[in-house]
């Protein structure tokens, strides 16, 4: 299945770009393979979007490498994308489309006889999960773990699908989880940094972040309602434990959890007379 894409142009997504620039003057400068696998995939290549014109399979292929981050057996290659051919045929049709994309992206390929990986010399990848990942990293600066936040715009190589290539789908669900994992570790993170600092409006753009990816995390939902009743929006943050507790029931058939039960009686009874008990901050998860 063909993805659809929306247009926009890359170095709206990749932050890191521009410190990759600056290292090298324009003359000097090795073309840039921008991989947006955020969301609907993108393979913006000196200014056009490859993804439009590739087909899906050699996609694919690059989507495998960029997501990998590292060589990729042959192997491995020919089952994720021809798995319904005889093996001789499938390690021709990887022959092909390596062929072809050495073609489209000079430079771009490191190629052996066992494995396949980007050129580390004569182009640079850049990918918006590298930059999510990096947001990670211990001791990121705080421009790094925004920029992280800024990439998400969905789960990974969304509405990308190839036919009759069942390992291919199950590596795909297991990356996409692997990337909305990354994204959620690092909205949480933020959110009760903020909170804990005070920033309520911080943190209440991060848990609302964060309830994009998965509706039923409670304590987004109680961040939300701490904000909301200390803003003095008393209503909404009720509509909020609703919301919370539709979300649970939805997903896994369960309820609030008594600490998040609490919050909403003490709210419900207009109870809660001071910003530092509305704020009292969640126990940040260990990982």
């Amino acid at each position: 299945m063909q993805a659809q894409h929306e247009q926009t142009h890359p170095s709206h997504a990749l932050q890191s770009l521009q410190s990759l620039q600056a290292l090298h003057p324009p003359d000097s400068a090795p073309a840039v393979l921008q991989m947006h696998l955020l969301g609907a995939p993108r393979l913006w290549w000196h200014g056009a979007d490859l993804a439009r014109t590739l087909p899906d399979k050699h996609q694919a292929l690059l989507y495998v490498l960029g997501v990998e981050g590292q060589p990729v057996a042959r192997t491995t290659l020919t089952r994720m994308l021809w798995s319904e051919w005889p093996d001789a045929a499938a390690r021709a049709n990887l022959r092909v489309a390596l062929s072809q994309l050495r073609r489209v992206l000079p430079g771009a390929l490191e190629i052996d006889a066992r494995r396949v990986a980007f050129a580390g010399e004569g182009a640079a990848v850049v990918t918006d999960l590298e930059v999510l990942a990096q947001a990670l990293q211990p001791g990121a600066p705080a421009a790094c773990r925004l920029a992280g936040t800024r990439v998400w715009r969905g789960e990974l190589l969304a509405a990308f699908g190839l036919a009759d290539c069942d390992e291919f789908d199950r590596w795909c669900a297991v990356q996409r989880a692997r990337a909305a994992g990354l994204a959620l570790e690092l909205q949480r993170g933020l959110m009760h940094a903020s909170e804990a600092a005070g920033q309520s409006d911080a943190a209440m753009r991060h848990a609302r972040a964060l309830l994009q990816i998965d509706s039923a995390d409670e304590t987004a939902h109680m961040v939300l309602m701490r904000g909301l009743a200390a803003q003095g929006e008393r209503t909404a943050a009720l509509r909020q434990y609703a919301a919370c507790a539709a979300a649970l029931a939805d997903q896994f058939g369960a309820r609030p959890s008594s600490r998040c039960y609490a919050l909403y009686v003490r709210i419900h009874a207009d109870a809660v007379p001071t910003r530092a008990a509305l704020f009292e901050p969640m126990p940040v998860p260990m990982h």
